[in-house]
């Protein structure tokens, strides 16, 4: 089922998705939740409306989810669904947080703990790889695509480039592969 845009989705359902990420164990996959969620299992956006807003998310300051949870809401129901959004994903996390660390703190935790939050971060990394992988099918169709994916992964990884100065190296590639054709004459 597709949602038209100007909203058959109330502004209370928008925070479904967010409030499911929030309340994730793992943490750093949580555009993996965003996309399961709402571009697999609802249909509420398409895979190419998912990649704009995990851009826009990336590229803006703060924590890439809360970015990305504002963004899907106000493309899902205007400026409340981001409100919506971002409250869901913040408050149900934020709760957790407090109850674990006040039972950390309690209790501390034990050495077998700490290493199952190592094995859980093995398991950040499958479910980001899989997502990366379902988001490449869509995003990177052509050569001058995969280039810019390339250099950016060469210059932010063993390059160690800054993000920010990467992007700014390889914009103007990107944007000259990606140029409006000239009209015919």
């Amino acid at each position: 089922m597709r949602i038209e845009r100007g909203g058959s989705i109330s502004t209370l359902t928008t925070k479904r998705p967010s409030a499911s990420a929030s309340a994730s164990p793992v943490g750093g996959g949580r555009s993996v939740y965003f996309h399961d969620g709402l571009v697999l299992k609802r249909g509420w956006i398409t895979n190419h409306e998912f990649i704009q807003d995990l851009t826009l998310s990336q590229l803006l300051p703060g924590p890439n989810y809360s970015n990305l949870a504002v963004a899907i809401g106000v493309r899902l129901a205007g400026w409340r669904g981001g409100l919506w959004g971002a409250v869901a994903l913040i408050v149900p996390g934020a709760l957790i947080l407090l109850a674990v660390a006040a039972l950390y703190f309690r209790i501390g935790f034990t050495p077998n703990a700490t290493s199952a939050m190592h094995g859980a971060g093995a398991a950040v990394v499958g479910l980001v790889f899989v997502t990366t992988a379902r988001i490449m099918r869509t995003s990177i169709r052509r050569g001058g695509e995969l280039l810019v994916a390339g250099a950016i992964f060469l210059l932010v990884g063993p390059l160690h480039v800054h993000t920010v100065l990467a992007v700014l190296l390889v914009a103007p590639l990107s944007l000259w592969i990606h140029r409006p054709p000239r009209a015919a004459k």
